[in-house]
């Protein structure tokens, strides 16, 4: 945990800028953060042979409805986008016959995401889109770029720190599938904007805000003409560079992968990778 902390503070200030953050951030004061997922146990596994409801119109379910706001649509909007690193789209810049596969059906399920985040952070779609091009990375607020980061940054903590934990936790810590709690945007943002509206604590901890070196045995004796000893890597590899004041005009803004996530490997029946 300090370890992720740190990365956060450190790696992604594309996302959490100078506010960073702190323990108190996702536990609020307690010792299991209130806003965690897992994987959902209906999810993807429906009778194909009398039909499937796609992993919508269920109003009793594992993440519970009000993820989604009590609409019809898919009911788990982490597993492939925040855990897996399928795309987001909503529309496709081709005709269909073209083997284009950006159907309504994917778009159900980013609208899912996209509800997620706007309960997550007290907000409407206006808050990072122009409704009259919402796919316009021009004509988008500043904050669709934070938010472009702070989806990379949920899946690549979910990725590198949590699922590896999988043998530390208890049994009775995990989700009905075997796996740990997750992180998502409402973890940190709980009904707010910006964490705490902005309030920054995380400047009272330096020692939260990067990998320290590793410690030097003052015993050991030098070696002559020897080059000191390297500092500890940080646990990213990579920093991610602040984005730009707008974003690029054409696609996603560009950020080489740095979380290690990669797509499921086989999304079931109703899930976006099999439409």
């Amino acid at each position: 945990m300090l370890k992720m902390t740190r990365d956060i503070n450190t790696n992604w200030k594309s996302h959490v800028k100078e506010t960073g953050v702190t323990c108190h951030t996702c536990h609020r004061g307690g010792p299991v953060p209130q806003y965690v997922w897992y994987v959902d146990p209906g999810s993807g596994r429906e009778n194909a042979f009398v039909g499937t409801r796609a992993g919508q119109n269920s109003a009793v379910t594992g993440l519970g409805i009000t993820t989604i706001g009590h609409s019809s649509l898919p009911y788990d909007p982490y597993s492939p986008f925040l855990l897996g690193d399928l795309n987001i789209r909503v529309e496709g810049k081709t005709a269909l016959p073209t083997g284009n596969r950006h159907s309504i059906k994917q778009a159900e399920w980013t609208y899912s995401l996209m509800v997620h985040m706007s309960n997550s952070l007290g907000v409407n779609c206006t808050y990072c889109h122009n409704t009259r091009a919402w796919a316009d990375w021009k004509q988008s607020t500043p904050q669709r770029t934070v938010a472009w980061y702070g989806i990379r940054m949920a899946r690549g903590l979910n990725n590198r720190y949590l699922v590896p934990l999988t043998d530390v936790f208890p049994d009775h810590r995990k989700g009905p599938l075997g796996d740990v709690a997750k992180i998502n945007c409402q973890t940190c943002h709980q009904g707010a904007y910006k964490p705490y509206f902005g309030q920054s604590m995380a400047k009272a901890y330096p020692e939260l805000q990067g990998a320290k070196p590793a410690p030097v045995d003052p015993n050991a004796a030098p070696t002559e003409g020897a080059a000191p000893a390297a500092p500890m890597a940080s646990p990213a590899a990579t920093p991610v560079a602040a984005p730009a004041a707008t974003a690029p005009p054409k696609g996603e803004p560009k950020m080489a992968k740095r979380d290690g996530s990669t797509a499921v490997a086989s999304l079931e029946a109703g899930t976006p990778g099999r439409l």
